[in-house]
């Protein structure tokens, strides 16, 4: 396996974006890549889903309260599983080795902790769904703990 490029997404529905540069840059260079999707430990609680739980835990229904919390599990890896599903499909489409996980924790622990892992990753690119939003992901501080160029890959804004 030649996965030098480590595509790193935040779970959800615009995970994707950023993953056709990454394509496009495995292509030109003739390497791998490996895409880690990374989803916080409360990824999907909103606040209906806790009081709905807590009313359930309240009123003695615990055993309803963790079919709460499962169903929103089942959720995340079912979602999860079709956009590394897609991600494969692609870069089997264009020749290029894949590689995949889905974690769930801090985002820069969990980088560090797949790539501890995977010793061949040259390069971090991050998707703009995490280099995009400042309270999400600390780029200072995953800088000073992780060792490997660290690429953000920024949306484009069309200008009218």
């Amino acid at each position: 396996m030649k996965e030098k490029l480590l595509f790193v997404t935040k779970g959800g529905e615009d995970c994707d974006k950023g993953f056709y540069y990454v394509l496009e840059l495995a292509k030109a260079l003739n390497e791998g890549v490996a895409v880690l999707m990374v989803y916080s430990k409360r990824a999907r609680e909103t606040f209906e889903d806790v009081m709905a739980a807590a009313a359930f835990a309240e009123a003695g229904d615990v055993e309803t309260m963790r079919e709460l919390m499962r169903g929103q599990e089942k959720e995340i890896k079912e979602e999860a599983a079709e956009k590394i599903n897609d991600f494969s499909e692609k870069c089997r489409d264009a020749n290029i080795d894949f590689l995949s996980g889905v974690k769930a924790g801090e985002i820069i622990q969990v980088i560090k902790d797949f790539l501890k892992d995977k010793p061949g990753i040259d390069m971090i690119l991050l998707s703009p769904n995490l280099s995009g939003d400042k309270k999400l992901l600390d780029i200072k501080k995953m800088l000073k703990s992780i060792t490997k160029p660290i690429v953000t890959i920024m949306a484009a804004k069309a200008e009218a």
